[in-house]
Parts: C-alpha cells; sequence; structure tokens
C-alpha cells in the first residue's frame, strides 16, 4: 500500500466501484490487490501522482525580479539542486524519506515540461500524555510548490505555494533562495480576487455558493448564511427573499466579505468525480480548497484564473495548463 499511500481512500472506493471491486469492510491493501487484478495499476500510478503534491492552499507568487541565472530554464535550477547537495540526480521524479528536522527539506520532485513540482517536508512537534505526565514526540508536516518557468524567453515566472498564509512567506523565501535570488526577497501575489472577477470564476467553473458572508452598516456588522447541502445560494428563492428583506430595512446586501463555493469536476482518464469546495475572502483576495484536492483540480481551476484575468497571469502558466489538459 505505501507505493499508493497518497491517494485518499474515497477516490480509490470510487475506482473500485466502477471496476467492480469489493471495498467495503476492507483494508486499503485488498482493495488495492483487488484493483491490480483488474488491470487498473496504471490508474493507481496515475492517481497517486495527482496527489502527491496535493494540498487545500494555492496562492501565485510573482518574484519582483526575473528568475536568476541558475534558474532559467527547469534543467538549470535541477542541476544546481544537484550541486549544492539539495537532492541526488535520482530523487527526480522520485519521492524519499530525508531526516526529519525543524528545517525545510525536499521529500519529493517532479520535472513536468516548464514546471518543477516540489514536496516539502519539516519536523512538527506535539504535547501528549503518557503515564502521569506528557512528552513531545513529533510528526511529518508537509507542503508543496510549483516553479512555473517561462516558455518564452522572457525569464519571468511564477512561483505557485501550496501552504497557509501563515507560512507563506516562508516557504516563498525558502524556494527563492533554492532559485538563487538575492535578498531581501521581493514578491507579490496575483491576481487579486475582486467581487467581479470572483464571481466571474464561479461562473466559469459552473459553481455553486454554498455560504455568503456579507457585511451589513448598522450594529448586526454582518451576517453569514450558510446552505443546506447542494443547496446554490445564488439561485435561492430563499435567500433572495431574506436578502430582501433586509434591504427593505435600508441596509445594502451586496458588500461581500468572503464565501464558499463548490463544483464537481470528473476526470477523464479514470472518471473519477471530485465535489470540490473553494472559500474566497474578496477583502484579502485570498483563496483555498476546504480539503485537498488532486492535481487535476488544480490545473482546472488555474485554467478558470487565467481566463479571469484575461491572461495576465502570464503565459507559462498558461502554456502549463494548456499542456496538462
Amino acid at each position: 500500500m505505501k507505493d499508493f499511500n497518497n491517494i485518499p481512500r474515497t477516490y480509490i472506493n470510487q475506482l473500485a466501484k466502477a471496476n467492480k471491486v469489493v471495498y467495503s469492510g476492507k483494508e486499503d491493501k485488498e482493495v488495492i490487490d483487488g484493483l491490480k487484478e483488474k488491470k487498473q495499476l496504471d490508474k493507481l500510478v496515475y492517481l497517486n501522482e495527482q496527489f502527491k503534491y496535493t494540498s487545500s492552499n494555492m496562492t501565485l507568487c510573482k518574484p519582483e525580479s526575473n528568475f536568476p541565472d541558475k534558474a532559467k530554464t527547469p534543467e538549470l535550477f535541477l542541476s544546481s539542486l544537484i550541486n549544492e547537495k539539495h537532492i541526488k540526480k535520482e530523487n527526480i521524479n522520485n519521492e524519499w524519506e530525508p531526516i526529519l528536522s525543524p528545517a525545510i527539506k525536499i521529500c519529493a520532485l517532479k520535472h513536468d515540461g516548464s514546471s518543477v513540482y516540489l514536496k516539502l517536508v519539516v519536523e512538527k512537534f506535539y504535547k501528549r500524555r503518557k503515564s502521569y505526565g506528557t512528552v513531545f514526540d513529533s510528526y511529518a508536516s508537509f507542503t508543496s510548490a510549483v516553479i512555473h518557468f517561462d516558455q518564452d524567453g522572457s525569464n519571468e515566472g511564477i512561483i505557485q505555494v501550496r501552504c497557509s498564509t501563515t507560512d507563506l512567506k516562508k516557504y516563498t523565501e525558502y524556494i527563492m533562495n533554492l532559485m538563487g535570488f538575492a535578498k531581501p526577497y521581493s514578491w507579490h501575489t496575483v491576481p487579486k480576487l475582486t467581487k467581479e472577477n470572483a464571481k466571474e470564476l464561479c461562473n466559469i467553473l459552473s459553481a455553486g455558493v454554498a455560504s455568503r458572508h456579507i457585511a451589513i452598516p448598522s450594529t448586526v456588522g454582518s451576517v453569514r448564511f450558510n446552505g443546506k447541502k447542494g443547496i446554490n445560494l445564488a439561485v435561492d428563492k430563499t435567500f433572495d427573499s431574506i436578502n430582501q428583506a433586509i434591504q427593505g430595512l435600508g441596509l445594502p446586501t451586496d458588500h461581500t466579505m468572503d464565501e464558499t463555493c463548490f463544483f464537481t469536476y470528473t476526470d477523464d482518464k479514470t472518471n473519477i468525480n471530485v465535489e470540490a469546495k473553494f472559500e474566497v475572502n474578496i477583502q484579502t483576495g485570498y483563496f483555498k480548497f476546504t480539503k485537498s484536492v488532486p492535481e487535476f483540480v488544480f490545473d482546472h481551476v488555474l485554467d478558470a484564473l487565467v481566463k479571469v484575468n484575461n491572461g495576465s497571469i502570464s503565459y507559462q502558466v498558461a502554456a502549463t495548463i494548456e499542456k496538462s489538459s
């Protein structure tokens, strides 16, 4: 099972159901073995790769200067990582388990066309009870990033960092250091999600609104509406009636602070259905999924973001999406 431990059980079960493999009450290994017997090994390998660099977060970071000489191309960057002993040559397109420490380390790497995928690991600690006292224990905490190199000779690129906003600075600067950027590291996030383009993003993804948080200029301050499972608040008559009632009090309801949207995406290679839900914070322009999603969902959303921003996210991101679709 170790070879496929990146795949959430939900999607293993979907694949098993589609291939008439019994999965209810079975251990992971039993289901995997059943899928192998049904000649589904290639799909297992594919899905494991799809979830290897997964996350619930996605922030696009644009360096203020061009990529340094040692990171002009994926090949040059990988050579520098080998020369500086961050990785070994055999690590490329593989996953491994480095000795854990609080320092960030690379634990998986993939070169795919004009992009390099990095899986990063740090050791984190937690306190647990033991006998009459407490002890500290540790675990591996993973983060992923994708470096999109330019394909048009402009030597510009995008660093896609898949971590929380709390750790964004730490991981972005770690990657910029690997790439040879000079201190102080200077970068900004793209795109800025406004209320208008957040709505357009939902339209492109055919996404419904599961939750909406609106500011009310009154003593109430704000109100959050949560729809029942599967209900799209954007077209719900009850939600519309409540909005009209609030407006009847002379209060506006068009100041959206944040909202949660949902859509279903079907992977054409496996016919796996992914029910994706994402949060858009209009005030900060921040985007995140509510749980980890596979690579093909990241690609689907990035494609939509490129369209929302009229291609201004940059050529190489659009080219990467076109290549992977």
